[in-house]
């Protein structure tokens, strides 16, 4: 059996980190005799972080390393026939594959294509028209489409009640979490161990986008300095949506104008991530759209207290096991950041018990579920 892997709209981010550890991951002893080859179809840019392998083909099109017209073109005249003579699968990585091409299966990643409430935030047309392109790509893609990999039981509930996938083959695959964002308990400290010159540091580790709340964060890590309590926060992501990178800049002007507890450092390479997390004495995840937040679970990995949105998929993988708050809501969050400082007891044994749940989050886990799956669908189909 030949696998083919449709990558060619992989740009970055989540979509590459997936790629790349499922098939780091792919145990080649246990599928010896049954998949011949993997053939990926990306950018050259995609291909080179790829690690080579015996049963690994890598093939790039000229159209695929130029803009997107050219790239787009290329997948609605010549694509199909390149797949057909390579490939008995087709994994969609990204679910907008949207050819003849069967079988196929396709992943969910991004409920931004769904979760309509956040378009009505984000007001900019052009964003929300890009939004509105993927999720009719998407559901010609699923509707086509022999096996759907989720990466939440939230997604699938939601996107099969929006697009009623009644008699797919569906599975849910979660994504595993690197080991170097694995930590030993933290011994949690009191509050009054704090001084400002030797703050409390609360990290967010997110791109700015307006699901992401940054904004609200810093106004209630204002409001608990205001209290007396030594905090500061540090914000790591770059900014993906202008609008909310000016509403966060606002923000943070009127309530540390010098950057004295609020410190920006905007984007910071995913391999150096780990040690901002070392260094935090508690973390925050505001974001109100998530599929599977990879960010989450990293932070469940570090051992370190954890304030989040109650907003859901997150309650699903952190359990009982956070501060929860509304992202929409200063006063909420400032409560639920009070509550994470002031209770180190729960603090330590929350750290505990997300140790222990993270530890079913592997990538190793992740390959031979998904290459189980496409084995699944192949025979299903033959």
């Amino acid at each position: 059996m030949n696998i083919g892997i449709d990558a060619s709209n992989v740009g970055g981010g989540g979509g590459i980190t997936h790629l790349k550890e499922i098939l780091f991951n792919f145990n080649e002893e246990k599928y010896k005799d049954c998949i011949t080859s993997i053939i990926v179809f990306a950018s050259q840019k995609v291909l080179n972080e790829i690690k080579n392998f015996d049963k690994l083909e890598k093939v790039t099109f000229p159209e695929f390393n130029k803009g997107l017209l050219s790239r787009v073109f290329f997948q609605l005249t010549k694509y199909d026939k390149e797949i057909n003579s390579r490939c008995d699968l087709l994994l969609s990585i990204t679910g907008d594959y949207v050819g003849t091409f069967k079988p196929l299966v396709g992943i969910s990643r991004n409920m931004l294509l769904y979760e309509r409430a956040i378009w009505l935030e984000i007001k900019q047309p052009k964003e929300v028209i890009r939004f509105w392109l993927n999720y009719q790509k998407q559901k010609k893609s699923f509707k086509n489409s022999d096996g759907i990999i989720f990466i939440s039981q939230y997604a699938k509930e939601y996107i099969n009640n929006t697009l009623n996938l009644e008699g797919k083959t569906t599975e849910v695959i979660n994504h595993g979490v690197s080991q170097r964002f694995s930590q030993p308990l933290k011994m949690h400290k009191l509050i009054s161990e704090f001084t400002f010159d030797n703050p409390f540091k609360f990290i967010y580790v997110s791109p700015v986008h307006m699901y992401k709340h940054q904004w609200n964060v810093v106004r209630a890590i204002a409001n608990i300095r205001s209290l007396g309590y030594p905090v500061e926060l540090h914000l790591i992501g770059n900014v993906s949506f202008t609008p909310a990178g000016e509403k966060l800049a606002k923000a943070t002007r009127e309530v540390d104008v010098n950057n004295i507890f609020i410190k920006n450092h905007g984007h910071v390479k995913y391999d150096e991530i780990d040690k901002y997390y070392r260094q935090s004495n508690g973390i925050i995840f505001a974001s109100t759209c998530e599929n599977m937040p990879n960010t989450l679970i990293e932070s469940m990995a570090s051992g370190t207290p954890i304030a989040c949105s109650n907003k859901e998929p997150m309650p699903e993988f952190l359990k009982n096991n956070g501060y929860y708050f509304d992202s929409y809501d200063i006063n909420s969050i400032q409560s639920a950041l009070e509550k994470l400082i002031l209770n180190v007891s729960n603090n330590d044994s929350m750290a505990f018990n997300n140790l222990e749940e993270v530890k079913k989050y592997s990538w190793v886990n992740t390959s031979e579920k998904t290459f189980d799956f496409l084995l699944e669908i192949y025979n299903l189909n033959k």
